[in-house]
């Protein structure tokens, strides 16, 4: 028996990440409604970072999660996989539900679903996560200045 009573069955977990990958399609098509589900992953997002702190790397991730579907709903990084793609979305969809395999009003144990779903994604998109980190970098870079230094 696990020390978390909460945490659910992994094959629970891929089977409802399959599901939402599903209904993914019709957000990843539609950029106004991917755009509105962004909104509503950020503001959750922001809730629980602040009751939950503790776990840095998982919310980056989640971070990197949104800011990469930003990215492609913009049309300003367009290099992934269409099913990469759709694992994305359908994780969000999966976070900002509240009806999922433990609903979102129970304290604490909302988030544990919440967080397994995010967790196997975030593990099978460790590459694409990585190329999107080095776009997003090499795009912050500023270039070297041009300019001369008469001396």
């Amino acid at each position: 028996m696990s020390n978390f009573p909460y945490q659910p069955d992994p094959e629970k977990v891929a089977k409802e990440a399959e599901k939402s990958k599903t209904r993914a399609e019709q957000y990843a098509r539609d950029p106004e409604r991917s755009k509105e589900l962004l909104n509503r992953a950020y503001k959750k997002t922001s809730a629980y970072e602040k009751s939950n702190g503790a776990l840095p790397d998982f919310w980056r991730d989640i971070k990197t999660l949104m800011r990469m579907l930003r990215a492609y709903t913009r049309k300003e990084y367009t290099r992934i996989a269409w099913g990469s793609l759709l694992s994305v979305i359908g994780g969000i969809i999966y976070f900002v539900s509240p009806i999922d395999l433990i609903p979102d009003w129970f304290p604490l144990a909302g988030l544990v679903d919440d967080a397994a779903i995010l967790v196997f994604l975030i593990s099978q998109l460790r590459g694409d996560l990585a190329r999107f980190a080095a776009w997003e970098d090499a795009r912050n870079e500023k270039p070297p200045s041009l300019d001369i230094i008469d001396i």
